[in-house]
């Protein structure tokens, strides 16, 4: 029992140096570098969305290399796996294995504020959002659109109601091309069916010099186009019935460029169903008091702009300068200054402003680590410094003997 024992402690820790040796760092390493030249070369072909949830925020992927007109195709590790076996390595390698006394107390700190590092990118991965914010000038808005994700929204418009509820439907339910019914409930008593989502698309009138991609609804009817590299401009579109037991029946086309919700009555109810970019709310609202562009002398490019906006939160009011290099951080959200428009405003038009907004739950989690690795350099140093200097001292004193 003993002697198994002592065999499985010593494959433990085979495999525990393994794991964290430098060896498996270099190959990790490389990986990421090649992940890195690839994703840069198939940016120009598929975009950076794309590249970047293929490549470098998954498990894995197989990429074709073109070699003398043959299509070779070569399975590789995703940039996620490799970011978390390399994390994994660190662990092992600096923290676990290391032996931490006096002489080492600094490299275990610089190897714990690299461990921060990595876990904040990986918090940032799984639990933020991205979006952006666009204000004209005395406009308030407590919500902010994401770039890249879409979601169906049903709601009631009733003039009468103190409050809007919405039934938000994801894209991640439906656009894997596979129908989907939404059961009725309290507030929409009905069913709703998607059928042929597209992920890029146009509306057409029906014609004999096409094939259109979905049903025909009304003379008009879906036709599916390539995929844009800038992800931002393919719009979505799809087949919708609503339907119940009282006999209600109603089919529309949906699009993502469309302006206005589609609209039906139920009773002596309005309803509005609507495929728009997804929505998130903010813990307070912003106001757009002023906007501010400082063009280049001579020419009519931007040097700089800046937005003073009034932040409300609780019924009070914060007036706060966001530019360029300055956003606004609050409750786990940053606020950049970003861009500005219409772009062919003239000198006297009225302009509106435009904010990135991130909700990071690690943001400040890279400073943090910083400030730990730098102590830990600090004590490195130190030590390194004052040992170097006995070591020459005693050298002095053996010469003066």
């Amino acid at each position: 029992m003993s002697k198994d024992s002592d065999d499985l402690t010593r494959l433990i820790q085979s495999f525990l140096k393994f794991l964290g040796s430098q060896k498996v760092a270099a190959v990790l390493m490389a990986l990421l570098l090649l992940l890195t030249f690839l994703g840069t070369l198939e940016q120009a072909q598929h975009g950076l969305y794309k590249v970047q949830k293929t490549y470098f925020e998954s498990w894995g992927l197989i990429h074709t290399f073109n070699v003398f007109s043959l299509q070779i195709p070569v399975p590789l590790p995703g940039g996620l796996l490799c970011m978390i076996c390399f994390t994994i390595n660190l662990l092992v390698g600096g923290i676990l294995r290391l032996r931490v006394n006096r002489r080492t107390i600094g490299i275990f700190i610089i190897h714990v504020g690299i461990a921060i590092m990595m876990l904040a990118g990986l918090v940032k991965l799984k639990a933020s959002d991205e979006g952006y914010l666009r204000l004209w000038e005395t406009q308030q808005a407590a919500e902010y659109v994401s770039h890249h994700h879409w979601e169906l929204a049903v709601f009631n418009t009733n003039p009468d109601q103190t409050e809007i509820h919405e039934h938000r439907v994801h894209q991640s339910r439906w656009l894997n091309g596979a129908p989907l019914t939404i059961d009725s409930t309290a507030e929409t008593p009905f069913q709703l069916q998607v059928r042929t989502p597209l992920i890029n698309c146009s509306p057409q009138p029906v014609g004999p010099r096409w094939t259109p991609s979905s049903e025909e609804v009304d003379g008009w009817a879906l036709l599916e186009s390539q995929l844009n590299p800038e992800n931002e401009q393919n719009l979505p579109g799809m087949v919708v019935e609503v339907s119940n037991d009282a006999g209600l029946q109603k089919t529309a086309l949906l699009w993502g460029g469309e302006k206005f919700p589609w609209t039906f009555s139920l009773g002596d109810e309005i309803y509005a169903v609507a495929l728009r970019k997804v929505r998130y709310s903010m813990p307070y609202s912003i106001r757009l008091d002023n906007f501010e562009k400082v063009d280049h002398p001579g020419i009519a490019m931007a040097k700089e702009f800046r937005s003073d906006v009034t932040q409300v939160k609780d019924g009070d009011q914060r007036k706060i300068r966001i530019e360029m290099n300055d956003p606004l951080r609050d409750q786990g959200l940053i606020l950049f200054q970003s861009s500005w428009g219409p772009s062919n405003a003239g000198p006297e038009d009225e302009l509106f402003s435009v904010f990135s907004v991130v909700r990071n739950p690690s943001d400040q989690w890279p400073l943090y680590s910083c400030i730990v690795i730098a102590v830990g350099m600090a004590i490195t140093f130190i030590q390194k410094f004052l040992a170097y200097s006995k070591k020459q001292a005693n050298k002095v004193k053996e010469i003066a003997r």
